[in-house]
């Protein structure tokens, strides 16, 4: 059975049994010595043993007392151990993020972001897991991750999704390609077209498709590669044509490529940040959020201004 102890009545028998007077004691807490007195009659009574001999002079802890002040003050000393390192979770000084990002997403925004975080924010661990979309939002589900900064699912999973961007997909072709040199690429151009795609799970085929059908096109990949490097260097090797986010255009090779945008409606990945709806953003991911909401505003002004990408800048090698 436990015990009806009060926080008070454990401030009060600790200063008690330090300055070993029940006068100086309740000096300290600001109480008279009347009330401090019934404070520790309160706490003898709770726990059912004499804490302290009394005489008119002095007092002095009983046996009972010197262990029970030694272990609560251990205990105490743990509880403000507790409350400090609390403190400093909510300071971004200590803590630990478990992130999911798409590989896209890896590249660039979120591995810049996270690259701040650390920078600014040493004390916090940062654990990164890359996958496709599918398996990064059952990663969530599970509790593997904290979140994952992806593409929004489907149907209502329990998950929910902050919206962060639209990312645009733009084609990409070999810079001899003829459809290098149109303003913009119509669907119906597609439907012949040798098309290398990324493996189902990916956000990236799951669009496409569905425009391809949304437009009268239905067909399966001539190629389906597990990165988009490899979809890149296929291109570059003259196997056809491949889709990938305009995101990272400015972090990728694309030396002897050329992309154009689709026509009206393009494909769109809505991105965001994915958690499971009853948990709450930790102090130190709240924190990343707001990095990479930076970090997606200055990539987006820089593909807005990016025109049709006829020679894209490559700040990036693919490997």
């Amino acid at each position: 059975m436990k015990s009806n102890v009060t926080l008070r009545q454990i401030e009060g028998f600790l200063l008690a049994g330090e300055l070993l007077s029940f006068s100086r004691a309740a000096e300290v807490m600001h109480i008279t010595q009347s009330a401090f007195s019934q404070l520790v009659r309160e706490l003898e009574a709770s726990l059912g043993v004499r804490l302290f001999d009394r005489t008119t002079r002095r007092i002095v802890l009983t046996d009972a007392g010197v262990v029970l002040h030694a272990k609560m003050k251990r205990g105490v000393v743990e509880i403000d151990d507790a409350c400090e390192e609390a403190r400093a979770i909510a300071r971004v000084e200590h803590g630990h993020i478990r992130v999911g990002t798409l590989a896209s997403l890896a590249i660039g925004v979120v591995t810049r972001a996270l690259g701040e975080l650390r920078k600014s924010f040493p004390g916090v661990k940062v654990s990164m897991r890359e996958d496709y979309n599918g398996p990064l939002l059952e990663r969530v589900a599970q509790g593997e991750v904290d979140f994952a900064v992806c593409a929004a699912g489907r149907g209502d999973t329990g998950l929910r999704f902050e919206h962060l961007f639209d990312d645009e997909l733009v084609a990409v072709m070999p810079q001899s390609d003829p459809k290098a040199a149109v303003a913009q690429l119509r669907w119906q151009s597609l439907k012949n077209e040798s098309l290398v795609m990324l493996v189902r799970d990916s956000s990236t085929y799951e669009q496409v498709s569905a425009a391809l059908a949304a437009h009268g096109i239905t067909r399966e990949a001539d190629y389906e590669v597990a990165n988009m490097f490899t979809a890149l260097s296929m291109v570059r090797a003259g196997f056809g044509m491949t889709f990938i986010p305009a995101m990272v255009l400015g972090e990728i090779n694309m030396t002897g490529l050329a992309w154009k945008r689709l026509k009206r409606p393009a494909p769109m990945r809505p991105i965001g940040i994915c958690r499971r709806g009853d948990r709450t953003a930790s102090p130190a991911a709240a924190k990343f959020e707001e990095l990479l909401r930076v970090q997606v505003e200055r990539v987006a002004a820089r593909t807005r201004d990016g025109g049709d990408g006829a020679r894209p800048a490559a700040t990036r090698k693919a490997s």
